[in-house]
């Protein structure tokens, strides 16, 4: 038994949490998917006889529901013997929207919904937390999409009123956009086994499929997606390879936003440039999806709630129950620690002859990542967190055979699991009182509070989700940021000068963060030019129109948004590296559009903030604290890597001349 009509509960199963509207279903199947849901639920009272071929009016008395009132009322003033199909494609096409609007007026009158600005809707706060409606009787009845998924995936009996909406839902083509490509398979075997579909629901499916046929014949004007000439058989698979940014720039500018590469086996559609970012930030959620092409990574770490590799509702609680977590751990929060942890480290590369600048970076954040999360700096497990970091990014490739990529997972994962019971160990609540909190305390604390939603692999991939940005994207950052600085003394000595000052009154403070200014233009220069996901994998989960070019469901894809960082509409000479770029008055990075550095939409990197800062300060930590200077002191090359990922080379290696003598450092 439910409070609410069949088109108000479909209303809330299409309702996208991420971004407070419906899921973006494929051209007029939103609209006829309600249309049919308000036949039904006047045939089930009794309003409207339905069969086959024939719709009768039996009552035209009102329910004082809107949505049903308008659908009652137009089947009333009809003097034509439609069909239901004839009527549920008429009503589609004519009140779809009405239906829509009604419903959600009604769903806000429940307090089922709040409204948001801009014509959004979100579930209300308790509603969310308890999965739950209350009916005016008092009686608790649990939430549509809670009922759907425990049918769906826990082989439950639903009710006749809920077979009919499952099966509605399927018709529209619902569940392939609110669930992931390997969830929808599962799913295939328990709707089929539900039986015939009402009527109704067959002939929503005959419309929208109809509509989508219409839409796909008067496609003929879009333009087709060009092409990319590549060798025989191995296409453009030897150009994606190595520091692909110069290349994907060079595709931008010969064939647009948009076109098609051939790699063995498969062709790929790339999306460029700032056309891409644009696109990105506003339908990532809604017309892309990321499960497929993480599915590797999420089997390595063995948990579905990986936050990098996760996609829809999934994807949007994990970023909603984390974000406070990882906002705890601020580097604001906790600048004496972090700054301790790179002097101790500085002092270490200071008693050796020379040391790797993207490996010395790596030890560095790894060690002040792992104090933030289990309270120590983890020195014993630095190589292991390289290496299963390595590991999970190699098996997200693809491009080594899946038993060597499975040989390395085996050879480290019991490592991983060591640390992760250690850390549990040494959390143990009963044994934490009056200890400062941490991130692995704040995720115990999730995990028990919701462990139907992290369970115990995932409270696992939740604690190693910092290591993935520290171990590569800070570290490769630092390492270039140290190496350009090294090779131009200009901006050496600004940043010196910066550092003194920020340290002038003993430590670093809140105040001498904020004013590392070309510090941080460094640092953001750095991630112009050498950006650590050039491209974004994705599947298209809908069809949809881009820059003039149609864009099929399925559509592997790679979002080249970086390729906007060497745009010369957006930056002044792009191939050079300047700073000043994006210091006052030029600003060039903060144009609407210009940055993709941490990605954009709804996969944008949660961390980034934390990234930034944790950069910054060591940076100017290191400047304060040790004179550096390359090895041999005579390179000053800045030598690439690009496998697995964008890094300096092992060869581009630095050395601590000395300690600057400062309260007592020697």
């Amino acid at each position: 038994m439910t409070i609410l009509s069949l088109p108000a509960e479909l209303c809330l199963l299409m309702l996208d949490d991420a971004t407070g509207d419906f899921c973006a279903l494929e051209g007029r199947a939103q609209e006829f998917g309600l249309a049919a849901a308000a036949l039904l639920e006047l045939s089930r009272h009794g309003r409207i006889a339905v069969e086959s071929d024939r719709l009768e009016l039996v009552d035209a008395s009102t329910f004082g529901d809107p949505a049903l009132d308008h659908v009652l009322a137009q089947i009333a003033s009809s003097d034509t013997h439609n069909s239901p199909e004839d009527w549920l494609r008429q009503l589609g096409r004519e009140s779809g929207s009405q239906i829509s609007r009604a419903c959600l007026d009604q769903l806000v009158e429940h307090g089922i919904l709040e409204r948001g600005s801009g014509g959004l809707h979100f579930r209300a706060a308790d509603v969310e937390r308890s999965r739950s409606y209350r009916a005016t009787s008092g009686s608790v009845v649990d939430e549509v999409r809670l009922r759907v998924m425990r049918a769906l995936f826990r082989d439950g009996a639903p009710e006749p009123s809920d077979i009919i909406l499952i099966q509605l839902a399927d018709a529209c083509g619902v569940f392939r956009c609110v669930l992931t490509a390997s969830e929808f398979d599962e799913t295939r075997r328990v709707i089929e086994g539900l039986g015939e579909s009402h009527t109704l629901c067959q002939a929503a499916g005959r419309a929208a499929a109809d509509d989508r046929a219409m839409r796909i014949r008067e496609r003929g004007g879009y333009k087709p997606i060009p092409d990319v000439p590549g060798l025989p058989v191995f296409g453009n698979a030897f150009s994606l390879l190595g520091e692909v940014q110069p290349y994907l720039i060079d595709l931008y500018q010969r064939h647009g936003p948009i076109y098609r590469v051939r790699v063995p086996g498969k062709h790929i559609v790339i999306m460029s440039g700032k056309e891409a970012v644009e696109f990105a930030s506003k339908h990532s959620q809604t017309h892309l999806r990321n499960d497929d092409a993480f599915a590797p990574m999420r089997q390595g770490v063995r948990s579905d709630r990986l936050l990098i590799a996760s996609g829809g509702h999934d994807h949007i609680k994990l970023r909603r129950s984390t974000h406070e977590i990882y906002a705890s751990a601020s580097v604001e929060a906790n600048l004496p620690k972090i700054i301790e942890i790179a002097r101790s480290v500085l002092r270490k590369w200071h008693a050796t002859k020379s040391v790797s600048v993207y490996s010395a970076m790596q030890q560095l954040s790894i060690m002040q990542v792992g104090a933030l999360t289990f309270g120590r700096p983890l020195d014993e497990y630095v190589d292991t967190i390289r290496y299963w970091n390595d590991s999970l990014i190699i098996a997200m490739r693809g491009d080594r055979p899946k038993f060597l990529v499975e040989r390395r997972m085996r050879k480290v994962r019991s490592e991983v699991q060591r640390l992760f019971a250690e850390g549990l160990e040494e959390h143990d609540p009963l044994e934490r009182a009056g200890c400062p909190r941490d991130v692995i305390d704040d995720l115990v604390d999730m995990q028990r509070r919701q462990p139907e939603f992290i369970s115990a692999p995932d409270l696992l991939s939740a604690v190693i989700t910092p290591y993935f940005q520290s171990s590569d994207q800070i570290a490769c950052t630092l390492g270039f940021a140290l190496l350009y600085m090294l090779a131009d003394q200009r901006y050496a000595e600004r940043c010196q000068t910066e550092a003194d000052a920020a340290f002038a009154v003993g430590t670093l403070g809140t105040e001498g963060l904020q004013g590392l200014e070309m510090t941080r233009a460094l640092i953001t220069e750095v991630l112009r030019i050498h950006a650590q996901a050039p491209v974004m994998q994705r599947t298209a989960r809908i069809s949809f129109e881009f820059e003039g070019h149609w864009v099929p469901a399925g559509t592997e894809l790679l979002l080249a948004t970086a390729v906007v960082h060497g745009d010369s509409d957006v930056y002044r000479d792009p191939e050079k590296f300047e700073p000043e770029r994006h210091l006052p008055p030029r600003l060039e990075s903060q144009q609407e559009g210009a940055y993709a550095a941490f990605g954009t939409g709804a996969h944008s990197c949660l961390g980034k903030e934390f990234a930034s800062d944790l950069m910054a300060v060591n940076l100017a930590t290191i400047l304060r604290y040790a004179e550096i200077d390359r090895y041999p002191s005579r390179d000053h090359r800045v030598q690439i890597t690009s496998y697995p990922l964008i890094r300096p080379r092992a060869r581009c290696r630095i050395q601590v001349k000395r300690m600057r003598d400062i309260e007592g450092t020697s």
